[in-house]
């Protein structure tokens, strides 16, 4: 027993990842923004990183709202990658699957639709305007969970519980980007 002990306290002194199948209440918690804008689509994105030193250990969780630059529909959702900090101090993403976020008031299970990339990231999205609202509403809220399972754990599930909304400026500057979209949206709709 005392082995076993000793070893997990040389693991956690040299910033070894948390333990699979964790539930993490992340002591760094980051929010920021800003406007993308792909061929297809523009969104307005609220951006979440967090971790939990000393793991090396890295979420960002994207959530976006925006719309379909040929017919003006809604499209919402997020993009999510976990990352960890190698010894040059630089992250490296690592493959992820089966991610989710999940709130009191939506889940992303069974009401967006999935996509994994060859990077590792995973793309969860709707074109339904009453779950867009749904799934952004509860961002905005910031009582939250996102879970993913790293490919390098026997897909066992890591889960970050975020107990924070975004700040202020954030929510704002979001809420400005989804009303000028709103209005370019429109646009589309009426020269349809």
């Amino acid at each position: 027993m005392l082995r076993l002990l000793a070893w997990l306290t040389i693991l956690a002194s040299a910033g070894v990842n948390q333990a699979a199948s964790a539930t993490i209440f992340p002591a760094e918690v980051t929010y920021s923004n800003r406007t993308e804008e792909t061929e297809e689509t523009k969104a307005c994105e609220i951006i979440l990183d967090a971790s939990n030193p000393p793991s090396r250990e890295a979420v960002k969780f994207v959530a976006f709202a925006g719309y379909n630059k040929y017919d003006g529909g809604v499209v919402a959702g997020f993009l999510m990658a976990a990352a960890d900090l190698t010894a040059s101090d630089k992250y490296q993403i690592v493959q992820i699957s089966d991610a989710a976020f999940s709130s009191r008031a939506f889940t992303s299970l069974d009401h967006l639709n999935y996509e994994a990339y060859e990077d590792g990231t995973v793309m969860a999205a709707t074109q339904a305007p009453v779950l867009a609202a749904a799934f952004v509403n509860a961002v905005l809220a910031g009582t939250y969970e996102v879970r993913f399972a790293r490919s390098d754990s026997r897909r066992e599930m890591r889960t970050y519980k975020i107990a924070s909304p975004p700040e202020e400026a954030v929510r704002n500057s979001f809420m400005r980007c989804l009303e000028l979209f709103a209005n370019e949206s429109s646009r589309i709709w009426r020269n349809i």
